[in-house]
């Protein structure tokens, strides 16, 4: 184990017995996501991987940190949720999943490199919803790491040519600095 994994692992094992809530704007956008299989990348402890479950999605959850999944897993089983937990370090490679899910969630983790395998595994007429930090807005971006830290309009640009059903910038202030970027995209039949 690498010195990363040893800090992601730390990190969720200290998270241990918090309760497992899934994103605001995940829970105030769950009624215009697609049924059917969602893939939720970096997805922690699995906060949203659980809320999809629960709402019937087939969910494909994927982390680097071994720790956060055993948690998702236990919580998963302990509520009879069939989750598919799977161990990927998404920097090193794209992982080697099915290419077409009716829905690909990525909450508050950016890798640039990622976006454009995002984009081939949303099936045609499937969705794709991000939100991340984000320098738009007026609230001072703090010390985040500028790689981690979406530009004004950048999600529009990523997912040009899709339909947006819904797109926000710059009006939430994140807790760790800056503002939050977030969008729901529909890719094209």
């Amino acid at each position: 184990m690498n010195d990363h994994q040893t800090k992601w692992n730390s990190r969720w094992r200290e998270r241990i017995g918090e309760e497992f809530v899934a994103d605001s704007w995940l829970l105030e956008v769950a009624d215009l996501l697609p049924a059917g299989r969602a893939l939720d990348l970096a997805c922690g402890r699995g906060r949203n991987s659980l809320e999809l479950a629960r709402r019937g999605r087939r969910v494909t959850a994927v982390d680097f940190s071994e720790e956060a999944l055993n948690q998702l897993d236990d919580v998963s089983r302990s509520e009879g949720l069939v989750i598919d937990c799977q161990r990927c370090d998404l920097e090193d490679q794209p992982p080697v999943f099915a290419l077409d899910y009716d829905l690909v969630l990525c909450f508050f983790y950016l890798h640039r490199p990622l976006l454009p395998w995002i984009l081939t595994t949303v099936r045609p007429g499937g969705m794709a919803l991000l939100r991340s930090f984000s320098s738009a807005g007026k609230y001072p971006v703090g010390e985040l790491d500028s790689r981690f830290v979406l530009e004004p309009g950048e999600l529009l640009q990523i997912f040009s040519g899709w339909e947006i059903i819904r797109h926000e910038e710059g009006v939430e202030p994140s807790r760790k600095g800056g503002s939050l970027a977030s969008i729901i995209a529909r890719k094209p039949l």
